[in-house]
């Protein structure tokens, strides 16, 4: 259990939040600021619809769930940001990359890791599958039209996908990955409290 916990904690707002934040850093640093603009109609677009969405059809969540949660259930939140932020930092690291092998493993990883998210919403008992499916649909829905005006970007060269990445750099990326690691483990200990056990 404490493993879906954590998994799920990769889909909460400050984690997401987080993510963003140093996502909009790197773009400032290797000097690629129109990317954000495909980040934040993705994840902004996708959050504001789900939000639209539960309050229109203000499911009620299942009984006896394991993790505290004020929202309605239909769509989940947690599957819709799922598809949106990383699916959208799948697609930057792809386009970044240049070795067709890299590519696949990234896009392995990245469905891999959304569906992870979306079954541990199940596994703790926080959402129904239609609520999960429904969340993957926003998500694909907001992530399609984030890149499409990135790859409209592209064709206008406002975006340089084949940039040489320096050392510091790659340090970057590194070190955001296991800050982000780091807080998801925390946010799972420290806030992400079991009702139950």
């Amino acid at each position: 259990m404490p493993a879906f916990v954590f998994i799920t904690s990769l889909g909460s707002t400050p984690i997401t939040c987080l993510i963003i934040l140093l996502t909009a850093i790197l773009c400032a640093v290797v000097r690629q600021p129109y990317i954000l603009i495909g980040l934040l109609i993705s994840t902004i677009g996708s959050t504001a619809f789900t939000f639209l969405s539960k309050m229109a059809f203000q499911r009620a969540r299942p009984i006896d769930i394991l993790l505290q949660e004020h929202t309605y259930s239909f769509p989940s939140g947690h599957a819709t940001i799922s598809i949106a932020l990383y699916g959208f930092l799948a697609y930057m690291a792809i386009r970044f990359s240049q070795r067709f092998i890299h590519q696949v493993r990234i896009l392995s990883l990245a469905v891999l890791l959304c569906l992870f998210i979306g079954l541990s919403r199940i596994v703790l008992n926080e959402h129904y599958l239609s609520d999960v499916m429904g969340g993957f649909l926003v998500g694909t829905l907001w992530l399609t039209i984030a890149i499409s005006m990135m790859e409209w970007l592209t064709a206008r060269g406002k975006i340089n996908w084949r940039i040489v990445w320096s050392a510091p750099q790659r340090y970057m990326v590194w070190f955001s990955i296991v800050a982000v690691l780091i807080a998801t483990f925390v946010y799972a200990t420290v806030y992400q409290f079991p009702l139950l056990g």
